[in-house]
């Protein structure tokens, strides 16, 4: 096999492979690129496997010799970022393979292709623009449980939907969820189910990708782009339905605030370690909460603030406590809005802005240390 290709082009699929491939280790096979030369084409495709997504890319170029070769994605990738000229050669012989450019090269013994994983045939029946798909599902991702082992595969993962002309995204952890959606064109109905791990990695490799397409093949989700192929393994558990979750909630106490000074807000009364750090929300008057940051589980740290806002109903004297990190994120996603914040009467919290809908559940208060009795008795007189 033998082609030459410029590095401008090499570099971002090498990157792309990189990403999909991540930092597993199963066998040697599967951390690498598999390249496979097309000279009557003057073709390349790149091929790159991770946990659960499939790359292929290609690359017309020149094509001197058909073949087959391996390379460790993230060598390849270092290659070409230390790679000054913009020529780069890609060669195998009987032993071994070779990388090189005008003034530096790189030879490596040969891997068996044999032993890559064969992918499975993907042709979806139907394509349509993937429209707003990135930047809604990027919303969610912040509320889906963490894959530590004790929580469930359904919801490690994010809803993705097409009906009545929109699309929604919806991500749920037990303690917070996230829904969002958007107006789109397109009419036939859409039902995605994908983990977070997949879901990052489309977002990762279409960046900055203008144009992507969307269908589904058997047990994957296809995107397509420019000379992009990707392949996503859906999740096999099933979603529950929020809708009725949070039709269930009956609002009592609504303010209206500035999405950007919520969140400056937070930032600023933050103190020491956000680790398990816990935020209570107490109202002022018509026009002001009161917001104490209480760090780590002993809260040994404190921070206090206020925060300028409209207050429609007021809130209960005691006030309610929630996760620092876990609102302030919701906040981070929500800045340069006006947001509708709303409570019920066990303190669940909504945060409306638009399409975007978070749910975050409460804390309990912390408790006030009683002044100790001294046990001393007053004498009669």
């Amino acid at each position: 096999m033998k082609f030459i290709a410029n590095r401008s082009e090499l570099l971002p699929i090498a990157k792309r492979c990189c990403l999909v491939i991540g930092r597993q280790f199963t066998t040697k096979e599967t951390v690498c690129v598999l390249m496979e030369a097309d000279e009557k084409q003057n073709l390349v495709q790149f091929t790159a496997r991770g946990n659960e997504c499939v790359l292929q890319a290609r690359l017309h170029c020149r094509v001197e010799q058909d073949g087959q070769a391996l390379l460790i994605g993230s060598v390849f990738q270092s290659m070409l970022e230390l790679f000054g000229d913009e020529a780069t050669t890609v060669e195998t012989d009987k032993s071994t393979i070779s990388v090189r450019n005008a003034k530096a090269g790189y030879r490596f013994a040969l891997m068996d292709t044999t032993k890559y994983p064969v992918s499975e045939p993907c042709t979806p029946d139907l394509l349509t623009e993937a429209g707003n798909f990135c930047e809604i599902g990027a919303k969610v991702l912040f509320s889906a449980a963490k894959s530590n082992g004790f929580n469930s595969r359904a919801l490690n993962c994010v809803h993705v939907m097409v009906h009545d002309s929109r699309w929604s995204a919806t991500s749920c952890d037990g303690y917070r969820l996230t829904v969002v959606s958007e107006d789109t064109s397109r009419t036939e109905p859409l039902d995605l189910l994908l983990s977070v791990e997949a879901m990052k990695t489309v977002l990762n490799v279409f960046h900055g990708v203008k144009h992507c397409k969307i269908g589904v093949s058997g047990s994957y989700a296809v995107f397509c782009g420019p000379q992009i192929v990707l392949y996503a393994k859906l999740n096999e558990q099933k979603f529950t339905n929020v809708q009725p979750i949070l039709d269930g909630y009956c609002m009592m106490h609504e303010i209206e605030v500035s999405g950007n000074a919520l969140l400056d807000s937070l930032k600023r009364v933050s103190a020491g370690s956000t680790n398990h750090a816990k935020l209570l929300l107490n109202q002022i008057d018509k026009h002001t909460l009161r917001l104490q940051f209480l760090s780590g589980m002993d809260s040994t740290i404190t921070g206090q603030t206020e925060l300028d806002c409209t207050v429609r109903t007021p809130l209960p004297q005691e006030g309610f406590c929630y996760n620092y990190t876990y609102l302030r994120e919701a906040a981070t996603l929500m800045q340069g809005k006006s947001i509708e914040v709303q409570f019920d009467k066990g303190g669940a919290l909504m945060l409306r802005a638009d399409n975007e809908l978070h749910l975050l559940l409460p804390l309990r208060l912390p408790k006030t240390e009683a002044k100790p009795k001294t046990g001393r008795t007053r004498k009669a007189a």
